[in-house]
């Protein structure tokens, strides 16, 4: 190859090898795919290239993908086509219809409502599949989060080409809700079933869950769950437990299987307990209020209690900075770990002020008289926590904390409560049917934290009640109104008045009564009350039947009862309502007429106590008890109709009629008598939240006379009963057989009792 040719290939092969220039874009274009309405603008809007920009690749894609990310168009393109002065570059766009109409049905359960909100479509919206799949999923959701795991969305979307809209139906198949046929576990065999079932929120279905939500599957109360049962191991000594993933089964449409894999691993016990740091105190004082002992059961529980016992030794002396940590130390291949608790003791605080937080309505001084704690005293935290606890029973807050604040003063704390006001003021009312009433309709207005002296009415903690009650049976009209703090002091003072007109009492004669109380009651200690009552009341009998004896006829007419009353009572139960530990107890004395004026002259003696045992499973033991003893001091000795003892009924014995256990007329009309006893005992079990199933045993009797007690004439009955604890309208169904009865009774089959309200 020649010299030339050499320098022409060269040539040649710079020219391929360098890059074309770049042509510029001569103008835009936007053409429409398909149906639908589109202005160019709404195209312009996402691109970034303009007429004059060389045409890039990158850029190019960077606009197509604007476009699609919009949401707008259901299909983008692009077309680049050479012309006279420059390239001609169109989107190509396919608009995705505007909804006209939204139609949704099926939503029977969570309303169709709440289905559009979630969906977030509206009229003017873009609209297809693709966008109703992607809302579908947070229809779903919202369903599976409310316990409908099988829920489904079906929709059609009728386009109109020429306008560019859409009518969009959509069709909601919410399914049912899941039930829980059973819980069960894989491995964790040291802990029962049972127990571990019980600790879960989530429960199985049984033919009681349909008076309430359990037993329906809860995917959020699963996860929770599996904390709850952990601890329930380290609680036991397992300290290297483990709880999985749940798995849940459908067994069919209706219902799934819920098993939960657990290693327990191995129990461990205590060995030495040791405290390290006490400076201010020796050690032997501080390790003292540890109650946890060398080879107890090495539960997370009892770990927590021995460091809040020490805890609460420095915070009770002033010691709030004070810190408490703790080490478990694995004895090798023993099944033994030894605490080491570590102390640090800070400095000694005391209280300059107490402030309050977050009352609107309750007055400070409500709140003020129920603490424990003063300033200038040294800042005990467990009498700050006891007052925490005083304001939470009040009822008047949903939240109650103390905080701690420093001052300037570094010895010296100002203590703040801060509490949130909770509704306390209640209306209600309702219909119900008992064995003793029939049919009754009430209305119902309380406040739990009344002003009798201010307006708005509200801040005192005073607690009133009205309430009304008409029926086939009664007619009842009552208010009472409680002062907790009288004249600033701890003293209560009650006022009740009443107008009871009943004729379920007999089918001879009705009653009335109508009158008031005044009490002042005033605490002994944490558990004991004194109160002293004085009620002065008209009783009427009248409306009597004139087959009537003569014993009941000798009763017509009007009476004045003036009576005073001194009661005490012992209450150390969990829970004043729905207890399960823990007993009431009562004896009060009742002396009526002498110089107390009045036309009725009598005594009554009265002792009554109610104690309840927690058994196993939540299982409850309960024994009652009452015995009384009503007398005449006056010269005619006379004790009226009104104020004998009665036995019988769903609060006594309920194998029995209303009143019908003890002496009678000769027509058999029950007239009471002047002694009575009687004794339950009671054993209920959980079915369901606020569901237990109960058998029980019933004895007592009444005799003619006073102190008359022949314990071997009695009558007594057992049953089988539901108790159904409905906040503010609790449920009694009792079905009871009696076993013996005395001469005024004849043994008689099976008898049904219903009753709403609680037995103290």
């Amino acid at each position: 190859m020649s010299r030339f040719q050499r320098w022409a290939m060269a040539a040649l092969f710079l020219c391929l090898a360098a890059p074309a220039p770049a042509e510029k874009i001569h103008e835009i274009k936007v053409r429409r795919a398909g149906g639908g309405l589109v202005e160019d603008a709404a195209v312009m809007g996402f691109v970034s290239l303009k007429p004059g920009d060389e045409l890039s690749r990158n850029a190019l894609s960077r606009d197509v993908r604007a476009l699609e990310e919009s949401g707008r168009f259901a299909f983008v393109s692009t077309e680049v086509d050479p012309g006279p002065e420059g390239l001609v570059l169109t989107y190509v766009v396919q608009s995705k219809p505007r909804v006209r109409l939204l139609r949704i049905d099926g939503a029977d359960d969570i309303g169709n409502r709440k289905v559009r909100d979630l969906l977030e479509l509206g009229a003017g919206d873009p609209v297809d599949d693709a966008t109703l799949a992607f809302k579908a999923l947070k229809v779903r959701e919202h369903y599976q989060k409310n316990y409908y795991p099988y829920t489904e969305l079906e929709w059609t979307i009728d386009e109109d080409l020429a306008t560019g809209t859409a009518d969009v139906n959509i069709r909601v198949d919410e399914g049912r809700r899941a039930k829980v046929r059973r819980i069960e576990f894989e491995g964790g065999e040291a802990i029962p079933a049972k127990a571990l079932r019980k600790a879960m929120k989530q429960k199985q279905w049984n033919i009681f869950s349909w008076l309430s939500s359990a037993g329906t599957y809860k995917p959020d109360e699963l996860d929770g769950d599996r904390e709850a049962l952990r601890r329930l191991y380290l609680d036991a000594g397992y300290l290297d437990a483990r709880v999985g993933e749940p798995k849940v089964e459908p067994i069919d449409d209706k219902r799934v299987r819920v098993l939960i894999p657990v290693e327990q691993g191995r129990a461990y016990r205590l060995g030495t307990l040791t405290v390290a740091g006490p400076k201010l105190f020796s050690a032997a004082e501080v390790s003292g209020v540890i109650t946890s002992k060398p080879d107890d059961v090495a539960s997370l529980a009892a770990v927590e209690k021995a460091r809040q016992s020490v805890r609460d030794f420095y915070g009770s002396r002033g010691y709030i900075s004070s810190d408490v940590q703790y080490k478990l130390l694995p004895r090798g291949d023993e099944p033994v770990v030894d605490l080491d608790l570590a102390v640090k003791e800070g400095e000694q605080a005391y209280i300059r002020d107490i402030r309050i937080r977050g009352n609107t309505r309750t007055k400070d001084k409500v709140i003020r008289r129920e603490l424990t704690v003063f300033p200038g005293e040294i800042y005990n935290q467990v009498k700050v926590r006891n007052s925490e606890r005083r304001l939470r029973n009040l009822g008047f807050f949903d939240f109650v904390n103390a905080v701690p604040e420093s001052t300037t003063d570094p010895e010296k704390y100002d203590v703040a409560f801060e509490v949130n006001e909770q509704r306390v003021g209640q209306f209600m009312v309702g219909a119900g049917f008992s064995s003793v009433d029939d049919l009754i309709a009430f209305a119902e207005l309380s406040h739990g934290n009344f002003d009798i002296l201010g307006w708005p009415p509200v801040g005192a903690g005073q607690k009133l009640k009205l309430r009304g009650t008409v029926g086939t049976e009664r007619r009842d009209v009552e208010m009472s109104f409680v002062e907790p703090w009288f004249l600033d002091r701890k003293l209560s003072l009650g006022v009740d008045l009443f107008d009871h007109d009943r004729q379920f009492y007999s089918d001879e004669y009705d009653q009335r009564n109508t009158g008031g109380a005044l009490t002042l009651g005033k605490p002994l200690g944490v558990f004991n009350r004194i109160n002293f009552i004085y009620g002065l009341e008209n009783i009427k009998v009248y409306n009597i039947d004139t087959n009537a004896t003569q014993t009941i006829k000798d009763e017509e007419g009007t009476s004045l009862k003036s009576s005073l009353t001194v009661e005490l009572v012992r209450d150390t139960r969990d829970n004043s309502f729905v207890a399960s530990r823990g007993a009431r107890s009562s004896a009060s004395a009742m002396y009526a007429g002498g110089p107390l004026a009045g036309d009725v002259d009598i005594y009554q003696l009265e002792v009554q106590s109610t104690a309840y045992w927690p058994l196993w499973f939540d299982h409850v033991f309960n024994l009652r008890g009452w015995m009384a003893v009503v007398d005449s001091h006056g010269p005619d000795d006379v004790v009226p109709l009104f104020d004998r003892q009665f036995l019988g009924g769903a609060r006594t014995l309920r194998g029995f009629k209303y009143r019908e256990v003890g002496p009678k007329d000769e027509s058999g009309e029950p007239i009471g008598g002047r002694s009575g006893w009687y004794a339950t005992a009671e054993y209920t079990i959980p079915l369901v939240d606020k569901v237990r199933f109960a058998t029980f045993y019933d004895m007592g009797m009444i005799y003619d006379e006073a102190y008359e007690f022949d314990q071997s004439d009695y009558n007594s009955d057992w049953g089988i009963g539901i108790r159904l604890d409905f906040p503010g309208f609790p449920l009694r169904l009792d079905y009871a057989w009696p076993l013996k009865t005395d001469e005024f009774n004849d043994r008689s089959s099976g008898r049904f009792q219903f009753s709403i309200g609680y037995v103290l």
